[in-house]
């Protein structure tokens, strides 16, 4: 009995070994695998960091970009606005160009047919006394 309890110390401590030579192993290439990937991830930062630097060079270029269109819209606007008054204003004043211009017609053409519906009148009265 002693010999088989010997025998499985034995055959224990040669799985115990091989154990832990199997997980030297596993942890060789668990430290390969890390350092491979740390590697790749080095190179993946370097190789992002002009990216970045041209994605924010990119922003401050469409932020000025936006903020000129933004100006020239508002300049637009104003402009447009600018015209809009000055039309209004040369409406206004053709309309009192035109009121000025004609009153005088007016006026002279309501005391002409205002004479004229007196005349006819006097005309009228006379040659109703004829008959």
């Amino acid at each position: 009995m002693d010999e088989l309890i010997k025998v499985a110390e034995a055959i224990a401590l040669l799985s115990a070994s091989a154990l832990c030579v199997y997980l030297i192993v596993v942890l060789v290439r668990l430290n390969s695998l890390l350092e491979s990937l740390q590697k790749d991830i080095a190179e993946l930062a370097r190789a992002l960091k002009p990216v970045l630097e041209n994605l924010v060079a990119i922003t401050e270029r469409i932020k000025s970009i936006s903020t000129k269109i933004d100006d020239q819209v508002r300049l637009f606007h104003t402009t447009f606005d600018a015209l809009r008054r000055i039309v209004d204003n040369v409406l206004h004043f053709e309309e009192r160009i035109q009121q000025r211009l004609e009153e005088p017609f007016v006026k002279v053409s309501s005391i002409l047919s205002g004479f004229v519906g007196k005349l006819a009148g006097l005309l009228g009265l006379s040659s109703r006394h004829a008959d």
